[in-house]
C-alpha cells in the first residue's frame, strides 16, 4: 500500500479513475478522517490538513491522539521458536510471516487464550486459600510460633491453617483475676494465715 507519513501519522493513497482524484484516509485511529487531492501535492497538502484537523479536534475535546502503526513489528524470539514456526509454515505451504500474521490475528481475536493471568489479580484471601492443597500427611514441622490476630479474623486463620495441614490452637488472654486463681491452682502463689505472718517469713529468709 502506498502511503504519506507526516507527525507520526500514516495516510493512505488510492486513485480514483472515474473521478480523476487521489484519497485516503489516516490509518489506525478511532475514527475516520479522509482527504483528497487532484495531484499528488495536493493530496499531500490535504493529508497534512487532515491530521492537524485531527490533532487540534484531540485537543480541543481532552482525547489522547491514537497515533498510526507502520505494520511492521520486530520481535524477539528463540531459536527453538523460530525452527518451529518455520516448521509449521512449511507444512501449510505458506511463508514465515503469513504464518505469523495468521497466529497474532486469532490471539487478538481472543486475547484470553494466549494471556496468562496477571500476577497482581486480585482475589480476596478466602479465594486464595479455597485454592490451596490438602496437605500431605508428613506436611509441616513441630515448630510452634505464637502471633496474634484481630478477633474477627481468627475463622479465616483456622481455614489457612487447615488448608496447610497447621495446627491451630486459640488463647485469649485472661483478665488479671484468671490469672491469679490460676497461679493459685498451679501452687505459684502461697498464701499465709496474716500479714504478720507473711513479713516473718520474709525477715526470716532475708536473715
Amino acid at each position: 500500500m502506498n502511503s504519506l507519513k507526516y507527525k507520526g501519522f500514516i495516510g493512505s493513497v488510492n486513485f480514483s479513475e472515474a473521478d480523476g482524484v487521489f484519497f485516503g484516509k489516516i490509518e489506525g485511529i478511532d475514527g475516520l478522517v479522509n482527504f483528497e487531492g487532484a495531484s499528488i501535492k495536493e493530496l499531500t497538502n490535504a493529508f497534512h490538513k487532515a491530521v492537524d484537523d485531527y490533532l487540534l479536534f484531540c485537543e480541543d475535546n481532552g482525547i489522547k491522539p491514537k497515533k498510526s502503526y507502520t505494520g511492521t513489528l520486530n520481535i524477539r524470539i528463540s531459536p527453538a521458536t523460530h525452527n518451529s514456526i518455520a516448521d509449521f509454515a512449511a507444512a501449510e505451504g505458506i511463508s514465515i510471516n503469513t504464518f505469523i500474521r495468521k497466529a497474532l490475528e486469532k490471539a487478538v481475536e481472543d486475547p484470553a487464550k494466549v494471556m496468562e493471568p496477571s500476577s497482581n489479580s486480585y482475589k480476596t484471601i478466602e479465594e486464595k486459600s479455597e485454592e490451596l492443597k490438602e496437605p500431605a500427611a508428613t506436611y509441616g514441622s513441630k515448630d510452634i510460633t505464637e502471633f496474634w490476630i484481630p478477633s474477627e479474623d481468627v475463622p479465616l486463620a483456622k481455614a489457612l491453617a487447615k488448608k496447610m495441614g497447621w495446627e491451630f490452637l486459640v488463647n485469649f488472654p485472661k483478665a488479671g483475676l484468671e490469672m491469679a486463681l490460676d497461679d493459685i491452682r498451679e501452687g505459684r502463689v502461697k498464701e499465709y494465715d496474716s500479714v504478720e505472718q507473711m513479713m516473718k517469713e520474709i525477715e526470716e529468709e532475708d536473715e
